[in-house]
């Protein structure tokens, strides 16, 4: 594949795990009775619950036709982090037959000729209050998002069944042989769309088996894309002084609250009250509402990233609703923010590593040449210094600072496929004094385009979330403990991301509908919790602590490089996830592919 000399815009957006400068942290459907080929559990595995929805008499979905995608760098990236972020409209467009899709009842229905499900139950935890919109009706429409979309209603505070009713966007991609029952995915963020992910992506992160077998539903949750979402207005000026500003130091901690302040209240005023509603655990109460509107007496889930604490919070709130879960990429839903921080930084710090030792032994156009993997690391903490007080140019003329350069530098880290991208990148600062590469890679990250305007509103909805969910801690002499400690054992990307409490503080958001949760999920189905030795955005250990935690969690392990495992790996992680998702088949003990 043919590298662009002169780098061009993508046309798509991604959202992304965690971003720097804040710290980061989680009745009864109709059978469908057994289709063809399905092979039963087989040996002394734990036994799954079996599925539940549509019954199979619909029509064949058409096969999609692939647009032409002509730019090779782009075409590279978005494939390697499609689950990384998730992905916005416009890389690959799928076109597709479709037409409305829906009923007078409730339930996904493909064909008036076919009956839907009856809603499934609603679980006893969750107040008769909320039947409203447990039984709501809903369409399937044509559009551009996979095989239909649909709207729903959910309460802003779930804690309140008057509160005002939200909007959840969702989008369906129809089984392409025997549907076994509905597996609902997140690509994770927060603030990715689940729904844009389904259609541009769907084809290269879910296995032929995977598509054959079950209908697919992307959502966005609460405050992203579609769905009801958080925003913080039009104005780039005021988002780029926010995400791209000077790292924060003690001796601009003044500056850096007047910047989070002003970014804050403009996220109020456009935002309103969903501001204080968008934490995981209302997520997860509105996907156990799609479940059961999509007839599934139990969820059956694929989640990636921040997916996985989506996930684990489901189980923690719902055990005996909990069918088939997947968490790739996990979080550790227990760990503090500051540990987060700390360990992601670290785990950058090692990806990079690896990467330069790898450039300087294989690559010929390797601009670090002659030096070891230590020496290339200065160089580039060198070039990320200079950049603070003098940005360096592009040929658009356009500057990129330290921090903008920091998020070119981490995007290709998420996957080995891409780290000849980030060669081009260092090569051509090194040869030209130019940074037009990182300037792409970075928008590519923040969802920019080449005029510079965000496209999408996941760095905004990223930080409401995370703060929402883990606010870092106020006490500022900890914040310098932890900015030491990231300078220390980050020295290159640490700085980045210290005092996270700024953010949090400004958005003054109510946390107090947020429960204290069981996170071992007692009562929980067999959950597989899928681990990347390597990978630097949820580090392998979070995985090992998460398949520990769970009462009912057994470990994958991909012995590899990069940000998740399924699919476009390794063959042995992919059957193992197929043979648990489509067949029910448990591994009776951890397993270690690669």
């Amino acid at each position: 594949m043919s590298t662009p000399q002169q780098p061009q815009y993508p046309p798509y957006d991604p959202g992304r795990h965690a971003q720097p400068q804040r710290q980061y942290p989680a009745g009864p459907g109709t059978p469908y009775g057994t289709p063809p080929g399905y092979v039963p559990q087989e040996g002394p595995v734990p036994q799954l619950p079996p599925m539940q929805g549509m019954p199979p008499n619909r029509p064949r979905r058409k096969m999609p036709t692939w647009l032409v995608i002509t730019i090779a760098l782009l075409v590279a990236v978005a494939l390697n982090i499609a689950i990384i972020f998730g992905i916005t409209k416009g890389v690959a467009q799928l076109i597709r037959s479709a037409g409305e899709y829906g009923s007078t009842n409730n339930g996904f229905t493909v064909h008036s000729a076919t009956p839907p499900p009856e809603p499934a139950a609603r679980p006893d935890s969750v107040s008769a209050a909320f039947d409203k919109y447990y039984t709501q009706q809903y369409v399937w429409k044509s559009c551009d998002q996979g095989d239909g979309c649909a709207t729903f209603t959910a309460p802003s505070d779930w804690s309140d069944p008057d509160s005002k009713p939200i909007e959840l966007h969702a989008a369906i991609h129809f089984a392409e042989d025997y549907a076994m029952g509905t597996l609902f995915i997140n690509p994770g963020g927060p603030g990715a769309s689940g729904a844009d992910w389904l259609n541009d992506f769907v084809e290269y992160t879910a296995t032929d088996d995977l598509r054959e077998h079950y209908d697919i539903i992307g959502f966005d949750p609460r405050g992203v894309a579609d769905s009801t979402p958080i925003t913080c207005g039009t104005d780039t000026t005021l988002l780029d002084d926010y995400f791209l500003a000077d790292p924060i130091t003690a001796d601009n901690l003044d500056q850096s609250r007047a910047i989070a302040q002003r970014f804050a209240d403009a996220c109020r005023t456009s935002s309103g009250d969903i501001i204080d509603h968008v934490d995981t655990q209302s997520v997860a109460r509105d996907l156990d509402m799609l479940r059961a509107l999509a007839g599934q007496t139990r969820l059956n889930y694929l989640g990636f990233s921040y997916g996985t604490y989506i996930g684990s919070t489901y189980a923690a709130l719902f055990p005996k609703q909990t069918g088939r879960i997947v968490l790739d990429g996990a979080i550790n839903p227990t760990e503090d923010s500051a540990t987060s921080t700390i360990e992601q930084a670290v785990g950058f710090e090692k990806a990079l590593a690896t990467y330069l030792n790898d450039c300087i032994k294989n690559d010929g156009s390797c601009p670090f040449k002659g030096m070891d993997t230590n020496q290339a690391t200065k160089e580039i903490q060198s070039w990320l210094a200079t950049a603070d007080t003098k940005p360096w140019p592009t040929s658009s003329g356009k500057r990129v600072n330290g921090i903008t350069m920091m998020y070119g530098i981490i995007l290709p880290l998420y996957s080995e496929d891409n780290w000849t991208y980030l060669t081009q990148a260092f090569k051509e600062l090194k040869d030209t004094g130019k940074a037009d590469t990182l300037l792409l890679l970075a928008d590519t990250y923040l969802g920019r385009n080449e005029n510079g305007k965000y496209t999408d509103n996941s760095m905004e909805a990223n930080l409401a979330v995370n703060c929402l969910d883990d606010p870092p801690t106020s006490d500022m002499a900890r914040q310098e403990a932890i900015a030491k400690e990231l300078g220390e054992k980050a020295p290159t990307f640490g700085r980045f991301m210290t005092y996270g409490n700024i953010g949090c503080e400004a958005l003054k958001q109510d946390r107090s509908g947020i429960g204290k949760l069981d996170y071992s999920a007692p009562g929980a189905s067999p959950i597989l919790v899928v681990g990347t030795t390597g990978d630097p955005a949820t580090p392998y250990q979070a995985a090992v602590n998460l398949a520990k935690l769970l009462e009912s969690g057994v470990l994958l392990t991909y012995k590899g490089e990069g940000h998740t495992a399924y699919t476009y790996t390794n063959s042995c992680v992919a059957e193992t996830v197929d043979d648990f998702l489509i067949h029910g088949k448990v591994p009776s003990s951890d397993v270690t592919c690669g």
